[in-house]
């Protein structure tokens, strides 16, 4: 992932705090965006949701939302953006929490700069991958938009090694009305793969498993 396209949120209601971070981070990731909120509900409106970042993530703003709402709302939207939360009213039950739900990690405040630094490192690392993974499921549902309905009908099949004959009479049986012979089966299967760039059975189950489909 280019850093330039990796965004760095503040999210605290304390103004020094913001500051302060935001210095750290534009001195340390110069490449790298760096911007900060006031609110849980600036961050939730201003923010890109659905783009990689790390968030720095106050547990307890006052008046507004709490840090542990912004994170469940990013949780339901599904949003890839990775959360170090970063507080001086946390407890360990509500820390364990959040780091069972996904967060990287908990410090409290104040910190020293060298393990804020590290607890960020780890975050873009976690962006990274998510950011990969996205990109090659989006890939991946690119080429499967190629394959037509028939052969979605006959990938399953093909994934679980089953011959072109018997996957023939098979589909033959569940739609008398649509007869279907082993030779276009064959045709089917060679065209499947073309267009999903992969060389056999085993990597269209892994293909079809890894992309629920």
């Amino acid at each position: 992932m280019n850093p330039k396209n990796l965004n760095l949120y503040i999210v605290d209601d304390d103004e020094a705090v913001r500051r302060s971070l935001g210095s750290l981070l534009l001195a340390r990731l110069p490449d790298c965006s760096v911007k900060t909120f006031a609110s849980g509900e600036a961050f939730l409106e201003g923010a890109n949701l659905d783009g990689s970042g790390v968030v720095l993530l106050d547990l307890r703003m006052e008046p507004g939302i709490s840090g542990l709402e912004v994170f469940a709302a990013l949780q339901e939207r599904t949003s890839p953006l990775v959360v170090v939360f970063l507080s001086g009213h946390g407890t360990l039950p509500v820390a364990v929490r959040a780091m069972q739900e996904g967060a990287v990690t908990w410090l409290e405040k104040p910190c020293k700069d060298e393990h804020l630094m590290e607890a960020v490192e780890q975050a873009k690392a976690r962006a990274a991958g998510i950011a990969a993974a996205r990109r090659d499921r989006h890939q991946a549902l690119q080429r499967w938009a190629k394959v037509t309905p028939r052969e979605k009908q006959v990938a399953p099949l093909v994934a679980q090694g089953m011959s072109s004959k018997v996957a023939a009479q098979l589909l033959t049986q569940q739609a008398p009305a649509k007869p279907i012979n082993w030779r276009t089966v064959d045709n089917y299967r060679a065209s499947i793969f073309d267009k999903l760039e992969l060389a056999n059975s085993n990597e269209l189950l892994v293909f079809l498993r890894d992309n629920g489909l």
